[in-house]
């Protein structure tokens, strides 16, 4: 998406005067009666918003083309309506699909005037008002006022979220593109889980009794299930035996799905394999972190402490059933839970194949609460809190799979949660008659599980970016460094949209401690990027650039291992390193990738400010070289001076010059293989 994105953005560069054209042939098909129904003009006019708020656009034109282009469009469409009347009922669509028509007759006689203005915001009937305006002989004047009025508010509502999206991909870009695209695909995913479980409750739900009825008489007919058929679905049955019975029956039914696990399954592996491979172009130290903030929802420590609150809620209530459902339906799988986590750190090869942990405990927990919050909600509206609890249990879904939990796990533990649910569930509501649950009492434990999850998503702290391995790639000799192997070491960020913007103009080698101290003695600073509440100065648009904090910039899915700071007044420059992963063999010395960048204060429709970093790389560059010089660290400017080559030297060495040297015969050729280093 990033890569398309760029593209578009080269395109609209190189071709500036077809955007406003585009605008308004997009904006006029929209309004248009009928074409306006198969155009997708609101993902057109998204595009051309997240352009202008990627600075690729100027704003108030691509307005007033939207603007004329949404006008012509009603104006045509109601002067159709006024010219061809009833006759348009015999046309096609409507005289397949006259229900679109009647929709939009019955909002005109709702709203009259009105719903010009309100129409073109309204997508059912958004393509026909106009039209059906022109057949109910509204006067022009009013109709053009309220044409005018509606496409003048219309353009930039439909702009302003490709716009926020658009500069939070620029944003994106100083930072971890692979973050926001991630937060998209979570929040897409999320969205559509939400709405699915929406559906499946409204088909679902006519099945409830008849669920109860057949489990009764499955007991009737099976006598060895009479126990447990009687705790579901007989009020008069003590169901503590029964739900024992199902808990070991649930224990049983796992181990038999994990046999089977164990035969391997072609298409589950292909599409386990297929899912992992997309979620890897999105890994990011950043995101990882987001991901086990996300996880930790359903952690041992949260969810023992989720389990106790609530059970002493429900009894501070007086609501004996239902702390006796909820403490012995969310204690049993906790417990059962730590016996698979400590069977699975002593069998780390079976990970891939038993339930996963933290789904299991999300499903049951999150799961079970809402059984219970739901009681006193009236039908029509117990699908607000199973939609809540599908989206808090599918995000530790998808954390696990970002985390490296394979499909099979997760969807054993989300299985097996869910009848396990399902059973205390049923139990509850068969044996709960004579306690009533209030609106009051729901709604605190509904509001006590959020927030629980929400502290302990919080307060997960994230790991410092030094703690992060490297991985080694290979060793070479130093004369090779100089001399070749600098041009095949990256030379540009990857998680950004615009690489030549974002080059990675330094590279380093030797002790990064000795690099610090020579900067911090000429002015520099070493800082710790921006977290937590430290983003909320970005919202105060007269922070001096001085005051904003430093964004934590990412490269290859890793945050920046060592960040340090030169402030120039109005603009600052900042540098940012990362181990390449790469030695050289006379001293071991790690060669670091550096980014010197000058920033400024940009801001961005008086909303928010953030430091951008300025297309001018030579006088980052300059200042950087001034500042070192005399420090004793070997200094080499290459590739036509954009790219600074630094060498550590250890203390009472004397510098060598290498400015205006002409290099000798090459080493031998050192090249790369793979990931590896390879001296020949």
């Amino acid at each position: 998406m990033a890569e398309l994105f760029q593209q578009l953005l080269h395109w609209v560069n190189a071709n500036p005067g077809w955007a406003g054209a585009v605008v308004f042939l997009m904006a006029f098909a929209e309004s248009l009666a009928i074409v306006g129904m198969a155009v997708p003009g609101v993902a057109v006019l998204f595009t051309v918003g997240a352009l202008i708020g990627a600075g690729a656009l100027d704003f108030w034109p691509m307005v007033a083309w939207a603007v004329a282009g949404a006008i012509l469009g009603d104006g045509i469409s109601f002067w159709l309506g006024r010219r061809y009347q009833q006759q348009l009922t015999r046309l096609w669509p409507f005289s397949r699909h006259p229900e679109t028509l009647e929709r939009g007759i019955a909002f005109f006689h709702k709203y009259g005037g009105k719903s010009v203005v309100i129409g073109r915001f309204f997508g059912p009937v958004r393509a026909v008002i106009p039209l059906v305006a022109g057949m109910m002989e509204m006067p022009p004047n009013r109709f053009l006022f309220a044409n005018v009025l509606s496409a003048l508010g219309w353009a930039p509502a439909y702009l302003l979220p490709g716009m926020v999206f658009g500069a939070s991909l620029e944003l994106a870009s100083e930072v971890a593109l692979r973050l926001v695209l991630l937060l998209v695909v979570l929040v897409a995913s999320l969205w559509f889980l939400g709405w699915l479980s929406h559906r499946l409750f409204l088909r679902m739900q006519p099945w409830g009794k008849e669920l109860v009825q057949k489990v009764l008489a499955l007991g009737e007919r099976h006598p060895g299930l009479r126990q447990i058929a009687g705790a579901l679905g007989d009020p008069d049955h003590p169901e503590s035996r029964g739900l024992a019975m199902l808990a070991g029956l649930l224990v049983l039914t796992s181990s038999a799905l994990i046999l089977v696990a164990l035969i391997p399954d072609r298409s589950l592996l292909i599409a386990d394999s297929a899912l992992h491979l997309g979620l890897d172009q999105l890994e990011s130290s950043a995101g990882t972190h987001l991901m086990l903030a996300i996880s930790s929802m359903a952690g041992t420590a949260a969810t023992l402490a989720m389990s106790l609150t609530l059970w002493l809620l429900f009894t501070g209530f007086g609501l004996k059933q239902a702390g006796r459902h909820w403490i012995g339906g969310t204690f049993f799988i906790w417990l059962l839970s730590l016996g698979l986590e400590y069977f699975l750190r002593r069998n780390l090869s079976l990970l891939g194949v038993f339930p996963d942990i933290y789904v299991l405990r999300a499903t049951v927990f999150f799961g079970l609460a809402a059984v219970l919050a739901a009681t006193p909600v009236v039908h029509p509206r117990r699908w607000l809190v199973y939609s809540a609890a599908t989206i808090l249990i599918m995000a530790v879904l998808l954390a696990q799979l970002y985390l490296g939990s394979t499909l099979p796990a997760v969807l054993h533990a989300l299985g097996g949660g869910l009848i396990w649910v399902t059973a205390v569930g049923m139990a509850y509501r068969t044996h709960s008659r004579g306690e009533t649950l209030q609106p009051k009492h729901a709604l605190t434990i509904a509001a006590t599980v959020l927030l629980l999850a929400a502290a302990t998503a919080l307060t997960t702290p994230a790991p410092p970016p030094h703690a992060t391995a490297v991985q080694v790639q290979g060793v070479l000799s130093e004369k090779a460094w100089w001399q070749e192997v600098w041009q095949r070491l990256p030379r540009h960020r990857s998680d950004v949209l615009d690489a030549s913007h974002y080059p990675l103009n330094l590279q380093y080698a030797g002790k990064v401690e000795q690099l610090e101290a020579a900067l911090e003695s000429a002015g520099w600073k070493k800082v710790t990027p921006a977290r937590g509440v430290e983003w909320l100065k970005l919202l105060a648009t007269s922070t001096p650039m001085q005051e904003l904090p430093v964004l934590p910039h990412s490269h290859n899915g890793k945050l920046a291992s060592r960040t340090l700071v030169r402030n120039l007044g109005d603009k600052r420059v900042a540098l940012y390193l990362w181990p390449s992963g790469y030695y050289l063999e006379e001293d071991g010395s790690p060669i670091w990738l550096g980014k010197v960048t000058l920033q400024q204060k940009r801001q961005w429709l008086a909303l928010f400010v953030f430091p951008y970093s300025t297309p001018d790389k030579a006088q980052a560059l300059e200042v950087l070289t001034r500042d070192l010089a005399g420090s004793g660290l070997l200094q080499k400017r290459a590739d036509e001076g954009q790219l600074l080559l630094l060498r550590g030297t250890a203390k009472g060495a004397q510098p060598l010059s290498l400015s205006g040297s002409t290099p000798g015969k090459l080493a031998p050729t050192s090249h790369f293989r793979g990931a590896e280093v390879v001296t020949e």
